[in-house]
């Protein structure tokens, strides 16, 4: 860190090998790259790298101890013995978590989990997706919910999911369409627990049920942050923040002279807790690109909780946010 010298170095796993075998003659699906750490031993972190995700995964596990990158472990879905079921799983973005409660992380890629151990612990029969989402969404039921919408046209536009089994908890029906957006977060204190919404579903959804709570969905599907002093979260999307509500987001700030980043999907530079007062600090360039710039609320709150960074969950979130489609980070826990 203090002069950029390499440390060690090892060969990608895996290699490009023939690219057509991905799926697409032009290196499309060949490379397409994600990343994060796990604490797959449940005591130290380990690097996560992967390749692919509309047809073949790999994804391997490194371990940096005393100077040196070791492999630890790789799964790889052509390595399966029904290979086609664990296909075309991956979204355009990775969670880890601890899904089955043994303290050691999973790696949540898609509609399918990966084990500590490398091997995978569950898919679900559906695909590709271009969010994901995995938290404790629904605070009456044990352990963590995961959350995503469908690319795939003739599969259920979203669903709900046990982030432990991947068994479907409710889902909305097909649109014909790719769903390309979606979120679950706890935005409106009207519902007990969590809502969820997506592009091609209208209404705001209980994340207990998948039932409409509020005939209007909020007017963003992007990140959600805790800005204000309640316990809720609010709707971040390019330079703004905004406050849900079933009659109208009501706009908490603008931010002048910055710029969101990835185009269309207006995503800040970085959203984490970096001052410790668990509501949580959105960073963006300027518009210049020359600097960077820190917002943090000024709004006071009577909530006392620990910072979000002490929650592993969310420190690792925090980790992966920066890979491919730009995901906001959720803490392992549910806020009362």
């Amino acid at each position: 860190g203090t002069d950029g010298a390499v440390l060690d170095t090892e060969n990608y796993v895996p290699p490009r090998g023939n690219v057509s075998s991905w799926g697409d003659s032009y290196g499309n699906r060949v490379d397409r790259f994600l990343a994060g750490t796990a604490y797959v031993d449940g005591a130290r972190p380990s690097i996560i790298m992967a390749r692919g995700y509309y047809t073949r995964a790999v994804i391997a596990a490194w371990d940096f101890r005393n100077g040196q990158l070791t492999h630890r472990w790789t799964f790889d879905s052509n390595a399966q013995s029904n290979r086609s079921a664990w296909e075309g799983k991956g979204n355009h973005q990775l969670s880890v978590a601890d899904v089955d409660g043994d303290g050691r992380d999973e790696i949540i890629y898609g509609s399918m989990a990966i084990d500590d151990n490398g091997r995978g612990l569950w898919q679900n029969n559906t695909h590709h997706g271009d969010a994901l989402h995995v938290g404790d969404f629904i605070p009456s039921r044990p352990g963590l919910e995961v959350f995503k919408p469908s690319e795939w046209t003739n599969e259920v536009t979203h669903w709900m999911g046990d982030a432990r089994t991947g068994q479907i908890l409710w889902s909305a029906p097909s649109c014909g369409c790719d769903n390309g957006r979606a979120v679950a977060a706890d935005i409106w204190a009207g519902n007990p627990g969590a809502e969820a919404w997506s592009a091609s579903v209208g209404g705001l959804r209980s994340a207990t049920t998948g039932g409409q709570v509020a005939a209007r969905k909020p007017g963003s599907i992007n990140f959600v942050i805790w800005w204000d002093g309640d316990a809720q979260r609010e709707l971040l999307n390019g330079t703004t923040i905004d406050k849900y509500g079933p009659n109208g987001d009501t706009r908490l700030l603008t931010g002048s002279g910055v710029a969101s980043n990835n185009g269309t999907k207006s995503t800040p530079a970085l959203q984490a807790d970096i001052l410790g007062d668990w509501r949580e600090e959105v960073i963006w360039r300027t518009s210049d690109s020359r600097a960077l710039r820190i917002y943090s609320t000024t709004e006071p709150t009577s909530i006392r909780r620990p910072s979000l960074m002490e929650d592993r969950q969310y420190r690792e979130a925090v980790a992966w946010q920066n890979t491919a489609y730009n995901q906001p980070p959720h803490p392992s826990f549910a806020t009362p």
